[in-house]
């Protein structure tokens, strides 16, 4: 009994702090749920503890244990007072514990449908954003995943499918609202790629991209050339104008089939023969391009262009000096991962 108001203090304490946690996280119906659960435990260890004597600590244990129905009969009422405790909380423990039980299945079944539509909040990072849905970002998706090269891949759209793994998660939503790339986590990812079926949505998407995260590399599509120019303004690194690019590779395939067929299979990184790599130029700091071609070409890897920051310089001549901070862009063969 000397102990009954610490444990009061420390019980008033405990049921402040569920309340303020219950207000942020349940409606007032499941919080009222709540509170009458948490009532039921606490008055009844309380009535148990003065009625037969024992502990708090004791007496809140063989309340919890009847309220569950488990029963183990370690402490049992003795008093008929006792009893009668017993019985008001064996009648109300079980209108709360099923009450509990209800809310919490409610709140899985909701959460697992949420997921299930993409209504969700991804809070990962270091991850690669995919905005948009169409065959281009769907290809994208595929050549990422069969990589295995990103951390995570979050994809966001309005219409597309919802794939959840252990590699991908879907969030769905307007992708040009602020609220939408916040749930993608778009602040924290490293990389995203945006192509949307109007150039004015990507750009304004990429602007509020650059936005929410200056740091992350941004590459966009643009159904047309001439909106090119305006989405680089909005902040990403690449765009590529994949209708022309698609009609200028259709042409070659006429004319220069030879140059189409290898454009066709370096592109494809998971089945193509050969692929494209970019070699950091630190370790060629200082030297001409065409001493780093011969030591790269020792090691199987034919070098075709420098890439200075946002410009690229193909056939760069031999006697261009590599800059620490250049990229030398490569094709390598397949099985070829030493250079």
């Amino acid at each position: 009994m000397a102990l009954l108001p610490v444990f009061a203090g420390v019980l008033i304490a405990l049921y402040k702090k569920i309340v303020g946690i219950t207000r942020k996280l349940l409606t007032h119906t499941e919080i009222v749920i709540v509170l009458f659960a948490f009532s039921v435990w606490i008055a009844a260890g309380i009535a148990f503890s003065i009625v037969e004597g024992i502990n708090l600590p004791d007496a809140l244990y063989w309340a919890l244990v009847t309220i569950a129905t488990v029963g183990y009969g370690d402490i049992t009422p003795q008093t008929p007072l006792g009893k009668i405790v017993a019985c008001i909380t064996i009648v109300a423990g079980i209108a709360a514990f099923t009450s509990l039980v209800s809310v919490t299945a409610e709140r899985l079944m909701e959460a697992a449908q949420r997921r299930r539509e993409g209504l969700i909040v991804y809070k990962g990072e270091g991850h690669v954003v995919i905005i948009g849905w169409n065959p281009a970002t769907e290809s994208a998706y595929n050549e990422l995943r069969s990589l295995n090269v990103a951390k995570h891949i979050v994809l966001v759209h309005e219409r597309g499918p919802v794939i959840h793994d252990e590699m991908t998660t879907t969030v769905r939503g307007d992708p040009t609202r602020t609220e939408t790339l916040l749930r993608a986590s778009v602040d924290k990812a490293s990389m995203a790629i945006v192509a949307l079926d109007d150039d004015a949505k990507t750009a304004l998407t990429v602007l509020a991209v650059k936005a929410l995260n200056p740091r992350a590399r941004i590459v966009a599509e643009a159904l047309y050339p001439e909106h090119v120019d305006l989405i680089h303004k909005a902040g990403a690194d690449i765009v590529l104008a994949t209708r022309s690019l698609g009609g200028r590779l259709l042409a070659a395939a006429l004319l220069e089939p030879g140059a189409a067929m290898f454009v066709e299979d370096a592109a494809s990184a998971a089945y193509g023969k050969a692929k494209f790599k970019e070699i950091p130029g630190k370790r060629f700091a200082g030297k001409p391009f065409g001493e780093a071609m011969r030591l790269l070409r020792e090691k199987g890897c034919t070098p075709i262009a420098v890439r200075r920051g946002t410009a690229l310089i193909p056939n760069p001549p031999d006697s261009l000096i590599i800059l620490e901070s250049d990229a030398i862009v490569v094709v390598t063969p397949r099985e070829e991962e030493t250079c």
